[in-house]
């Protein structure tokens, strides 16, 4: 640390990169160890890809080389190495979905069925995703759940949070979204005619947030995969904490303006002072 000294500064005896607030984390092999495990191993972190990792640390946290050893240490995680798929779906030529201009103004609403029924009862995920920010919502469901069921799903898990889009996504028929429509004007108690603009397709985006979560739900459930549905939680914050490629941010913050406080994250706020 002696010839770096002139590249610190420091805290309450705690070294940061000079002119940064980024903990200067010295060459000590278990400390780095731990954090590379906390940003990737853990539930909450979601075992993503070594850019996502990669991220995730630099907000808080330098050490020289970091890149490299972020990328050996997620090219030889073996939870990766089984459970991740390489093949991903190629999107078929779709026509142009409307821009949103703001979070929750247009959603893209999809399943993931075939799963194996846990003790609830759920052998199913509603994954609905807002086409601004890229923040998803996973909702354990069944697979023979009815309109007003779905319905009663998204008032509870989406327009409690995010209030009612104005155009909704699905490759469901469009029979179902017209009636899933009137079931929640229903549910809100509403008598105006409100309608949203339905899109009876899917894109790219959904299918890839698809296999995300079944990514996600493979690696958390290794060990017990008929309690899949109790991780959605935690897993649903490791998407949204994570950064977005076609945005350069994460879900949480383009949504809320801030980013959520972490295990990893460190508690204080510092103000370094020069050496």
């Amino acid at each position: 640390l002696a010839e770096k000294r002139h590249l610190l500064q420091w805290d309450s005896d705690i070294a940061y990169r000079k002119g940064s607030t980024k903990i200067w984390v010295p060459n000590y092999p278990p400390l780095r160890q731990l954090l590379l495990e906390e940003y990737h191993d853990v539930l909450y972190a979601g075992h993503f890809g070594s850019n996502k990792t990669l991220t995730g640390i630099a907000k808080h946290y330098y050490w020289p080389h970091m890149a490299d050893d972020v990328q050996k240490f997620v090219t030889s995680c073996d939870t990766c190495q089984r459970m991740k798929s390489s093949k991903q779906k190629k999107a078929g030529l779709l026509q142009p979905l409307p821009v949103p201009e703001q979070p929750w103004q247009v959603v893209s609403l999809d399943f993931i069925t075939g799963l194996p029924p846990t003790s609830s009862g759920h052998d199913a995920i509603l994954v609905v995703i807002d086409k601004f920010s890229k923040m998803g919502h996973f909702i354990p469901t069944h697979t023979t759940a009815r309109t007003e069921e779905t319905a009663q799903l998204f008032v509870r898990h989406i327009i409690s949070q995010h209030g009612i889009p104005t155009t909704l996504i699905s490759d469901r028929d469009p029979k179902f979204t017209s009636k899933f429509w009137k079931e929640l004007m229903s549910l809100l108690g509403t008598k105006l005619a409100m309608s949203s603009a339905y899109h009876p397709q899917t894109d790219g985006q959904t299918e890839r947030l698809n296999q995300i979560v079944e990514q996600l739900l493979r690696a958390a459930c290794k060990d017990d995969i008929s309690k899949w549905d109790l991780h959605l939680p935690v897993l649903e914050f490791a998407y949204n904490n994570a950064t977005h490629a076609a945005t350069g941010q994460t879900p949480f913050f383009l949504c809320y303006g801030r980013h959520p406080l972490t295990p990893q994250k460190p508690t204080a706020s510092p103000t370094p002072s020069p050496i």
